[in-house]
């Protein structure tokens, strides 16, 4: 038998669920509705990371143990993917008994293969990226190292760790890149390839647990725990048994074989480089590959918990709109690989226009004609001699089927949506063409069964297969609209499991349910109601002086003012990005040129989580040009370009009309 092992990231639980979240979420899900209507075996995992500096200090700041916190966070996980309808096998937690034992499994092998060794760690660690971090990794401000992505100050950190032979591993891993498909899309593929012939350094997989006490014991050793991101990857061989039951022949083994992990751009590293490195080490097979999708930003910003207006609440939306309208926007408006921007009106606009105009309009007009015309029975119909018209239409039905699932499993969830909606449109066309109601004025008063011979019969009919062809099309993406075009033809809801085999198109009869509009209109006021409640709050109007003269909200009240004199001493420029290119050896910074007007000059950023070098090149931004230069990894940064956000946002200001490189703003 066929099998598919659909992963998703193992969420961290410093946050509830949020749209990202919810996006990758939903993607693995559909994947594997898709692959289950093939009748492969498939699995599909999801879960929490639940261990770690951040975790342990957040639950501290709540007044609560860090597995009271934890234990209360899954709850609120789980609960949302019930709502959004995820049908998940397993649901994943690293602070569970099974995947401890895992985990410790997992270390005793790679410590056998003599890839765990003690020496002596003194750098720096970012709690945010919970990553180490070299003198090449950091930047100065105010007199500090912090993280370029986090703009926090690092954690120095001097102790005896156990350390991981990842640079063993470079040609073996470069080797494995070339297998077609390990790594999608192809640009992640490349971009993993090059950090890798960078050179690798082995990593520290410990700490000591008098400074992280939150985390799985090293076996033998417990004043150090585990490094964090060891104990997140092992989760998903914990729900196949564990390590010895992946490397032993049968079941968990051919699942293991079939293992795509979807994941953000952001943790490529991990997956990739340190994960595969891993497996070798352990002397475990790899998995089928990993699957790699961009941001979703909302208004061009990275969704941030620190930032309102980038939070978007999906079960919010669901309370009005339903699950489904969500469900099909975020798989059909973002191509999986690229990054996508997200607004409440291009939600609304693809409510309108593709579910209610298309879809909606198709299914209830076919149903209320079966009810005005034939008493809201139409009998079975095979199309034999058709003319041009159904013969597009039958055409259609096989060719939708045929593509649509081609491109499911390709990981195209977006374009196999795309064409399923030709059908759609296809057959809205037909009935426009065909004009049942002109047919039906032609005929006797009395209606009398005519097999196949009845040309209103067969419009009907081709109409409710064409419709009960897509209701099967679209159940990976929004099931539970797939079982009420099913109920309202009249055909069993359990159709929607299984996937319309190519080349058929007949339609087996079915007596009608009452005509009901899935996706009901909404005027421009509602629109704009439902966006005004959905909107989060504005944190400027919250901080501005309130009526009774009572302070602003907290966190602003706290800001000094300064003299004009400090002020005149910042010289800010409008700058033009020349060039853009990745640091080498780093997944985070960018190297820019940029012109000032006067000159050209050279500037390192941390934006290379937010944005793709191609995409600045041409950008007017706000330069800093009088910050002392620094050196960061070996290339001299004469100065800063102005980013708004803080550790999980990286947006760049930006100028509302064309300003001549030099400009001084002020």
């Amino acid at each position: 038998m066929s099998r598919f092992y659909i992963t998703t990231p193992i969420y961290y639980v410093n946050a509830p669920p949020h749209l990202g979240t919810f996006y990758t979420t939903v993607v693995a899900d559909s994947l594997a509705r898709y692959h289950r209507a093939q009748g492969e075996d498939t699995f599909f995992l999801t879960g929490l990371d639940e261990h770690g500096t951040k975790i342990e200090r957040i639950a501290r700041e709540r007044g609560l143990e860090p597995q009271a916190y934890t234990d209360l966070m899954a709850v609120k996980f789980q609960e949302a993917w019930r709502r959004a309808e995820i049908t998940n096998d397993d649901f994943i937690r690293t602070t569970s008994a099974r995947h401890v034992q895992a985990v410790t499994e997992m270390w005793k092998r790679m410590e056998e293969a003599g890839d765990i060794y003690p020496a002596d760690y003194d750098g720096m660690y970012c709690v945010g990226c919970e990553d180490w971090k070299s003198e090449d990794d950091v930047i100065i401000e105010a007199g500090e190292k912090v993280c370029p992505i986090h703009h926090r100050p690092v954690e120095r950190v001097k102790e005896k760790n156990y350390f991981f032979r990842l640079k063993k591993y470079a040609g073996r891993l470069l080797s494995l890149y070339e297998t077609p498909g390990f790594i999608r899309p192809e640009s992640r593929r490349n971009e993993v390839a090059s950090f890798v012939r960078g050179g690798l350094n082995d990593i520290s997989v410990s700490r000591m647990r008098k400074s992280v006490a939150w985390g799985i014991p090293v076996p033998g050793d417990h004043d150090h725990v585990i490094y964090v991101w060891i104990d997140a990857l092992t989760n998903y061989l914990t729900v196949l048994g564990g390590p010895g039951a992946v490397a032993r022949e049968g079941t968990s083994r051919e699942r293991w074989h079939a293992a795509h992990h979807l994941i953000a751009k952001d943790i490529l590293r991990f997956h990739a480089v340190y994960w595969p490195a891993m497996l070798m080490s352990a002397g475990l097979p790899m998995p089928a590959g990993v699957v790699c999708h961009g941001y979703l930003t909302v208004k061009g910003q990275k969704i941030s918990k620190s930032l309102p207006a980038t939070r978007v609440d999906p079960l919010l939306i669901a309370d009005d709109l339903g699950i489904e309208p969500l469900r099909y926007f975020v798989l059909r408006e973002y191509a999986l690989g690229g990054d996508g921007d997200f607004t409440y009106e291009a939600l609304l606009q693809r409510y309108e226009s593709d579910l209610g105009n298309d879809l909606g309009n198709l299914l209830n007009r076919t149903v209320s004609m079966a009810h005005r015309f034939r008493k809201g029975t139409v009998p079975p119909f095979t199309p034999g001699a058709a003319d041009a018209m159904e013969e597009v239409v039958k055409m259609g039905g096989g060719w939708a089927a045929r593509s649509a699932g081609a491109l499911w499993r390709d990981f195209s969830p977006a374009q196999a949506l795309e064409a399923s909606w030709k059908l759609i449109r296809e057959a809205n066309r037909f009935i426009d063409s065909r004009k049942p109601w002109v047919l039906a004025k032609h005929e006797d008063n009395k209606h009398e069964d005519n097999q196949g011979g009845d040309p209103l019969d067969a419009v009907l009919a081709i109409c409710c297969e064409s419709l009960r062809t897509t209701a099967r099309l679209i159940a990976p993406a929004m099931p539970g609209t797939a079982r009420k075009i099913l109920a309202q033809l009249g055909r069993p809801e359990s159709e929607a499991e299984t996937w319309p085999a190519d080349g058929q198109f007949a339609w087996p009869g079915g007596t009608m349910g009452a005509p009901e509009p899935l996706f009901p209109r909404l005027d421009a006021e509602k629109k704009a109601a439902l966006i005004a409640k959905w909107m989060p709050a504005d944190p400027a109007a919250e901080a501005s002086p309130r009526a009774d003269g009572s302070e602003p909200a907290a966190g602003h009240q706290h800001l000094l003012p300064i003299e004009k004199a400090e002020l005149d001493r910042i010289e800010l420029r409008a700058a033009r990005i020349l060039a853009c290119e990745r640091v080498p050896k780093t997944d985070k910074l960018l190297k820019l040129t940029l012109d000032i007007g006067s000159e050209q000059r050279t500037v390192i950023s941390g934006i290379a989580g937010a944005y793709q070098p191609e995409a600045l090149v041409g950008r007017t931004v706000m330069y800093l040009a009088n910050l002392k230069p620094a050196k960061i990894r070996g290339v001299i940064s004469q100065g800063m370009i102005l980013t708004a956000g803080d550790t999980d946002v990286l947006a760049l200001s930006a100028f509302d009309r064309e300003v001549p490189p030099g400009t001084r703003i002020g």
